[in-house]
Formats: structure tokens, C-alpha cells, sequence
């Protein structure tokens, strides 16, 4: 080593410590963001089914509870329209102390932030995805993280003969 005092200590204890404590936890998820469109909107902010699949949410900042003042958490890195028409997200949690949180049940929920801008007398004049937002549970039902890490860690089971697939 260039410049090292022989005998001298770093000051780290070993390498395989100084690497955990400078990597950056991910954890990658799956969810859904949005349930199958509805003939009528709840509110403003839900989505028609051609806006569903116009939604392109890679890119998006991962926020807790809708929380933009404060830093993102992670980030969205694909969306795609599911099975049932419902929108479907990968990403990924990049801060440690929220990747617990997920990990051990507390923020389960996925809320798509939407920027509604309307008229005066209400008509929404555009619907814009600004972020997603891990939370205790959603507004819109089913949306909820699916998968993390790939292991599957929420799934509804309908077992009437007419839902009788799961989902």
C-alpha cells in the first residue's frame, strides 16, 4: 500500500464488514397498482381501461404513504398490464430501513400517486402517474405487493365454483 505506516490500522475490522456496511440494500417487488377498470370511476384519479394501458410508471420515484417532501425510497422499474386488466409493477426498495418494513408485513399496500388537474366545474382535464407509494393498505382494493424477491407473499384464493382460480 502506497503511503501506509507499517503496523498501522484502517480502522475497519475486516473487508466482508466494510462491505455490508456500504452496500445498498435492495429489495426487488411486485404488485398490483391499480385494479381492473371500473364502467364508472370511484374518483378522479382511477383509471379507464385505455389509460391503464397507456400507463407507463417505469421511472417513477417509491415513496411511504405519499410522502413526496421526503426522500424516495426506490424506484419503479416496470409496469404492464396483468391478466384481468388490473396494472402491475416491478420495483425495487433501495433504503434499508423501509426494505424491513416491507419484509415484515407493515407497508404490504401499493397506492398510485396521480396528479388529477380539473376545470371548475370538476371535469378532469389530465390524469398524469407522479409516484407509487408503499403503504399499510391501499385505497383501491387488491393493491397490494405480490411478490418479493420473487417469493410470492400475498395471494387472493377464491374457491366458489365460479372464482375458483386464484389471483
Amino acid at each position: 500500500m502506497v503511503g501506509a505506516v507499517k503496523g498501522a490500522k484502517s480502522g475497519f475490522h475486516n473487508e466482508n464488514e466494510v462491505g455490508k456496511k456500504l452496500k445498498m440494500p435492495e429489495l426487488i417487488f411486485k404488485g398490483i397498482a391499480h385494479p381492473p377498470a371500473k364502467a364508472t370511476r370511484d374518483h378522479p384519479a382511477d383509471l379507464s381501461v385505455g389509460e391503464m394501458v397507456g400507463t407507463q410508471a417505469a421511472g417513477l420515484p417509491v415513496h411511504i404513504e405519499h410522502e413526496t417532501s421526503q426522500n424516495a425510497v426506490g424506484d419503479v422499474l416496470a409496469s404492464w398490464q396483468g391478466a384481468r386488466g388490473e396494472l402491475r409493477v416491478m420495483g425495487r426498495v433501495t433504503d434499508a430501513a423501509t426494505a424491513e418494513r416491507v419484509k415484515n408485513g407493515d407497508l404490504r399496500g401499493l397506492s398510485l400517486g396521480t396528479d388529477c388537474v380539473q376545470s371548475m366545474d370538476g371535469t378532469v382535464l389530465s390524469r398524469a402517474q407522479r409516484e407509487l407509494s408503499l403503504c399499510e393498505e391501499g385505497r383501491r382494493a387488491g393493491t397490494w405487493i405480490t411478490e418479493l424477491n420473487g417469493q410470492k407473499v400475498h395471494e387472493v384464493a377464491c374457491f366458489s365454483r365460479k372464482g375458483a382460480r386464484a389471483r
